[in-house]
């Protein structure tokens, strides 16, 4: 069972990590604080061995753990199903200093959760049977809020492979629902 003061994006403190199997870090382009905590967890890891160890502070190695599983170099290493956390759940995403506002934390957040559970319509906010132009305009105003570009020369941390994720799922729903409309009807 989790220790209390789950951390949202990673599970309880005395559940455990892992490293991706067959994971190439070159490939990810950590920066060095995040291979140096990616060295701590190792192949598994403790979530509270590794805070214990880091010598970043908490604050700090949470915030580039979070960066580490959105990148997807680490991912829980088991998922217990929670009814109801038993102390308030802290959310380390939202206290990373980073250049964004609150609100654009959260809007980011939220949406990046729930895109594996959103069809290409839900991803743009267009309703079934939308025209080619309402795709394109929800994907237009979409992509002004969300494209990585937007938040260009500013700390991002964690959120640019958020963004990053979005804007891709963004743009896949663009495509896959233009290339539905120029097909001719059956």
């Amino acid at each position: 069972m989790s220790a209390p003061n789950p951390i949202v994006g990673l599970g309880g403190r005395t559940d455990h990590i892992a490293t991706v199997p067959h994971l190439d870090p070159s490939r990810l382009q950590l920066s060095p604080e995040e291979g140096t905590v990616l060295a701590l967890v190792g192949r598994v890891e403790r979530i509270d061995a590794v805070l214990s160890r880091s010598t970043l502070g908490e604050a700090r190695t949470i915030a580039v753990l979070l960066s580490l599983r959105a990148k997807g170099a680490i991912v829980p290493a088991r998922v217990v199903a929670r009814t109801a956390p038993a102390a308030p759940v802290v959310d380390a995403a939202m206290s990373e200093e980073v250049d964004l506002e609150p609100e654009q934390k959260r809007e980011i957040i939220d949406l990046e959760r729930a895109l594996d559970g959103m069809d290409h319509h839900a991803v743009l906010g267009v309703p079934r049977g939308a025209t080619a132009a309402e795709v394109k305009q929800a994907y237009y105003n979409a992509s002004r809020r969300f494209h990585p570009d937007r938040y260009f020369g500013k700390n991002l941390g964690s959120f640019r492979a958020r963004l990053e994720r979005i804007f891709k799922r963004l743009t896949d729903a663009q495509n896959a629902l233009s290339r539905a409309e120029q097909r001719p009807p059956t």
